[in-house]
């Protein structure tokens, strides 16, 4: 088990972000619980504290030639419960492609910060296309971090829309 601690904002204006270099196209898709199970090849008892949580999501992403299955708990500001474990690509590729389970497509890149830590900035395609969110993993939920200019509004804690779960269900270009 892990325990995620990360902050979320807005990047309102792309022009002022810094050089990003390549980026790695991503598909995330979120099942119910039940279908996600079928493709856990991990313990279940670790996940307990997880699936009691009616909260969670339950995700498959895929980048490049690798397939994650990934199960997170809902945020308690900064921090939740995330379980991650590679799984086969070949076992997922066609589930995600019947599009039958809402889903994200977004283009990651990732930049050092001034703190020895990394951003991730994702560029949304689709249904959220024109979406920018950035996010900054921490070692602790009270790690001081530096903004840097780009930054917009933060949306940490606010799962019920930015999450990624939550642009799966609900896209569209005007959130929050």
């Amino acid at each position: 088990m892990g325990i995620e601690i990360e902050r979320k904002f807005l990047v309102e204006d792309s022009t002022t972000l810094p050089p990003l270099g390549e980026g790695v196209r991503m598909i995330q898709c979120y099942l119910p619980s039940e279908d996600w199970l079928n493709f856990w090849p991990g313990e279940m008892g670790k996940l307990e504290e997880v699936l009691a949580d009616p909260l969670s999501a339950y995700r498959i992403r895929v980048h490049g030639n690798t397939a994650i299955a990934t199960a997170k708990s809902h945020s308690d500001g900064p921090t939740r419960l995330e379980f991650e474990m590679k799984i086969p690509l070949d076992s997922v590729l066609e589930i995600i492609n019947t599009r039958q389970y809402p889903s994200v497509e977004k283009t990651r890149y990732k930049i050092p910060s001034n703190d020895d830590l990394f951003w991730e900035i994702d560029f949304f395609e689709g249904k959220n296309s024109g979406l920018i969110i950035a996010e900054i993993e921490m070692p602790a939920p009270d790690y001081s971090i530096t903004l840097p200019n780009w930054i917009g509004r933060e949306l940490t804690g606010q799962d019920d829309v930015w999450s990624n779960f939550a642009l799966a269900k609900r896209p569209g270009p005007n959130h929050g």
